[in-house]
């Protein structure tokens, strides 16, 4: 069952209130707080994308045109 399938499912209404919840705590963040917050959420679903993908032996996911590109992660 997938998010799209169902309007009236528990799961959609935990949906909701995870990502009303998200947007209250990030209201409340400070900005230098916050942008970091965001890139390391990125960043860590990705690289669980990836791995997730590696592991069924999938294809390589994503744009055809940023496959190949290596990127940087910093850290402070």
């Amino acid at each position: 069952m997938t998010a799209r399938t169902c309007d009236e499912c528990p799961v959609k209404d935990l949906q909701r209130l995870k990502n009303l919840l998200e947007k209250r705590a990030l209201a409340k963040m400070p900005e230098e707080v916050r942008e970091p917050l965001l890139e390391a959420r990125k960043q860590v679903r990705l690289a669980v994308r990836g791995f997730i993908g590696h592991a069924l032996g999938e294809e390589k996911t994503g744009k055809a045109d940023c496959r190949d590109k290596h990127r940087q992660i910093k850290l402070d």
